[in-house]
């Protein structure tokens, strides 16, 4: 698999962690070139408010009062992932919001597990190698690299810059069948 433009990237920002009782908040999904190809916020159906995430993302009840529900953008993000490799920085969190618009995907990846494996700091009690949040990740990767963390736009440009520089690195790429022989 090398053809660039077979992989897009995507976040999202949401209402809280618990994909069973919070909301979509905000959708972006970008290429391989990082060109936007989708962003939008997102209307919950039942949150009215989240202040604990709105801390974190800045995304506020007035930003999304207008903003089409999920519902709405479903057939866009099924179109837009069907057939496509889709990455995601947190493929777990991600995909539990995004549920079934990913399920004609071609395949998902989690890009912040194949950069732990890349750093290879093994925690122990988890028996796994140790997440990192992905600002430490792109600034180890491009350090050139400026975004601004918790923005679902930034945040799947970000993945993007991590990704493409796991690629290089034949024993990530391989593993993830990227890897140009």
């Amino acid at each position: 698999m090398t053809a660039e433009t077979e992989y897009v990237f995507v976040d999202t920002e949401t209402t809280g962690l618990d994909s069973k009782n919070d909301e979509l908040l905000s959708v972006s999904v970008v290429d391989h070139y990082g060109r936007c190809l989708f962003h939008s916020l997102v209307r919950p159906e039942r949150k009215k408010t989240w202040n604990d995430a709105e801390k974190i993302h800045g995304i506020t009840s007035e930003m999304v009062r207008n903003a089409p529900r999920f519902r709405t953008l479903k057939p866009m993000l099924n179109r837009l992932f069907r057939g496509r490799h889709v990455v995601a920085y947190n493929m777990n969190f991600d995909s539990s919001f995004l549920g079934n618009s990913l399920r004609h995907a071609a395949s998902l990846h989690c890009c912040m597990k194949a950069y732990a494996e890349y750093n290879g700091e093994y925690d122990p009690v988890r028996q796994s190698f140790k997440w990192k949040k992905l600002s430490v990740a792109v600034k180890n990767c491009n350090p050139d690299f400026v975004f601004t963390p918790h923005s679902s736009l930034d945040d799947s440009l970000a993945a993007r810059e991590v990704w493409l520089y796991l690629m290089k690195h034949k024993s990530i790429a391989e593993k993830y069948g990227f890897y140009d022989k």
